[in-house]
């Protein structure tokens, strides 16, 4: 399976692993590069932003556990896969922290390596598409479509109100902004120029809501108003 549009660094020490798994790399990924240790990985990291990592566990100059969590500290994105030659139960409490793709064992199984840069390409897709269409995780089985303006648990439409509907619509459109009562208010309003302001009927529209969706997927923030709170 290709990974044709997107770029792979694997920071590896050791020569001769290095010329093992390559060729294998370069079938099912295009743009592969390859680095000799955690400081030249974490160089040619700032360099390509490469899509997906694959690094070893230990490396001279910066090991890969260090590595990863530097990579972390300024991006969430990208996939990283750690390998390593130990059970070390600290280094596997540790790598859980930094939201891998897989810690792989070595020697690694070439079946295992293309499962695994498979299952990072799919979240990458996933991820891409979740972007395009506006796709918004609540909980784990549960997404609000703000394309399709669609409410899904488990793939099934959950029936909202036009108000409901049109709620989730506002505040899912920037859900770093906390929306006021008013601003919510005029929205839902827009059939109704001569409704007066009414901040209780705001907080029962979203309790209504609350029964529908998670309740910290809209938090109130006291004083100002409304905002969204999705998973991702």
């Amino acid at each position: 399976m290709s990974l044709n549009s997107l770029t792979l660094l694997y920071i590896e020490d050791d020569i001769d692993i290095q010329s093992i798994y390559m060729p294998q790399l370069e079938e099912l990924v295009e743009n592969v590069i390859c680095a000799g240790d955690g400081q030249e990985g974490y160089e040619y990291y700032l360099l390509h932003k490469p899509d997906i990592i694959l690094l070893d566990i230990h490396m001279p100059k910066l090991d890969g556990i260090s590595l990863a969590k530097k990579i972390r500290e300024i991006d969430n994105d990208v996939k990283i896969i750690i390998t390593s030659s130990y059970t070390d139960q600290d280094k596997l409490l540790a790598a859980i922290e930094l939201s891998l793709v897989k810690y792989i064992l070595k020697p690694i199984d070439p079946k295992i390596l293309q499962e695994t840069i498979d299952k990072a390409r799919n979240e990458i897709e996933l991820e891409e598409r979740k972007e395009k269409q506006k796709l918004f995780l609540l909980d784990d089985n549960m997404i609000w479509n703000a394309t399709d303006e669609k409410l899904l648990l488990s793939k099934e439409e959950i029936k909202l109100t036009k108000n409901e509907r049109r709620l989730l619509r506002l505040i899912s459109t920037n859900p770093n902004k906390v929306y006021t009562f008013f601003e919510i208010f005029d929205y839902l309003s827009m059939d109704d120029f001569y409704k007066e302001f009414d901040a209780n009927q705001i907080r029962a529209l979203v309790k209504l809501l609350r029964k529908k969706i998670p309740k910290n997927s809209i938090l109130n923030v006291y004083g100002e108003g409304y905002r969204f709170n999705p998973l991702r």
